[in-house]
């Protein structure tokens, strides 16, 4: 498990609950636009004012409507898309539908929701093949990692590389080593402190795992446990 979150786990975790938040949100979202199939109420509304709210780089486009429900005049904003917000313009008369118990939750044109809901689907389902795809990966460098330990060879590599990494431009504390085995197999070791891997140093020698055309560090995988031999000792005389 230490593996697994060394080499990225933590990422997964938060791509893991992003996924099964926007899944939750495209559940609700359909909910959403099921009611508005069931119980909504399609009426004439009125373009009354339009704006742009521009916020650095990104515009965000609102229109005022203004329709009668139940015998009481709603007037509300809604932010709308751009291609909404380009094709009308105020004094013009859209179709909207509205909740019968709460008339200020409207679909700016019919079937909004049911189009959000569908956006949020396939958004929900690319989030989730990232995140299997993450998972793969990183499962995939653990357990290549793990038969090395278990059934490749050890032998002795030699340090070519100290890596710092850098954060914003500052050093970030961390780093990794880069080794050659004496039969050209090159390996990366995990982010450890650059401390740490400083004072092994370039040229230092190091145990690796070799398996195939992979080799994993020791200081990462732990070294291999090797079983109490059940052979009974001889005593000597």
């Amino acid at each position: 498990m230490s593996l697994f979150w060394a080499n990225g786990g933590v990422i997964s975790a938060v791509a893991a609950v992003v996924s099964v938040g926007l899944t939750i949100a495209s559940v609700l979202v359909y909910q959403s636009a099921a009611r508005f199939d069931r119980v909504g109420v399609v009426t004439e509304a009125e373009v009354i004012a339009r704006r742009v709210d521009t916020r650095g780089d990104d515009d965000d486009y609102y229109i005022t409507f203004q329709f009668n429900a139940d015998a009481r005049t709603v007037t509300r904003e809604r932010e709308v898309s751009r291609r909404y917000h380009r094709d009308v313009t105020p004094g013009d008369a859209v179709d909207i539908r509205y909740l019968p118990h709460d008339p200020r939750e409207f679909e700016a044109y019919i079937g909004e929701k049911r189009n959000n809901a569908i956006w949020a689907q396939v958004i929900a389902g690319l989030a989730g093949l990232i995140l299997l795809a993450m998972l793969w990966l990183m499962g995939r460098k653990v357990n290549r990692a793990v038969l090395a330990r278990r059934l490749g060879y050890r032998t002795v590599a030699k340090v070519i590389q100290v890596v710092e990494t850098k954060d914003s431009g500052r050093p970030s504390g961390g780093g990794y080593m880069i080794w050659q085995t004496g039969d050209d197999i090159r390996g990366e070791s995990l982010m450890h402190p650059i401390g740490k891997l400083r004072a092994i140093g370039s040229g230092a020698e190091i145990n690796v795992y070799v398996r195939k055309v992979h080799s994993v560090w020791d200081g990462d995988v732990g070294p291999r446990i090797v079983p109490d031999s059940r052979v009974p000792k001889v005593r000597r005389r």
